[in-house]
């Protein structure tokens, strides 16, 4: 035997490069084949479940954070812009102690929003105004 011998055997015997090779090859294909057979195995009914739920999410999740949006925007009345231009109307408010919430010109309605009786319209009972008094 004129081939290269490498590693050993439980009985002291050397196998040869060639015998070696191919015992790796077969191990290789073995497990090749195991995971094309898991693969083939994938109920096709999950994989198109999955696929839906993607698709639904990515189409649902922009509806929702529009609605959060416009909710936002259902207390502002287009007609009161230029009066809330005038009294330096800010949502939210930058000190939380003076908004709305706590004016003594503020009705809460539904919330978020609530009636001024300065400005005309609904107002956030989170924004602030130069008109802002505190309740008596």
């Amino acid at each position: 035997m004129n081939d290269p011998q490498i590693g050993s055997q439980p009985h002291g015997r050397a196998l040869p490069l060639r015998v070696r090779d191919q015992v790796a090859r077969l191990a290789f294909q073995s497990w090749l084949i195991e995971g094309i057979k898991f693969v083939d195995e994938l109920p096709r009914r999950k994989v198109l479940r999955r696929g839906l739920q993607l698709l639904s999410a990515a189409t649902v999740l922009p509806l929702v954070a529009t609605r959060a949006r416009a909710q936002a925007l259902a207390c502002v009345e287009p007609a009161s812009e230029s009066v809330r231009g005038l009294v330096n109307y800010k949502d939210p408010s930058p000190n939380p102690a003076q908004a709305c919430m706590a004016c003594g010109f503020f009705m809460p309605e539904k919330d978020p929003c609530g009636h001024c009786q300065i400005l005309v319209g609904p107002v956030n009972s989170k924004a602030h105004c130069d008109s802002w008094s505190a309740k008596s």
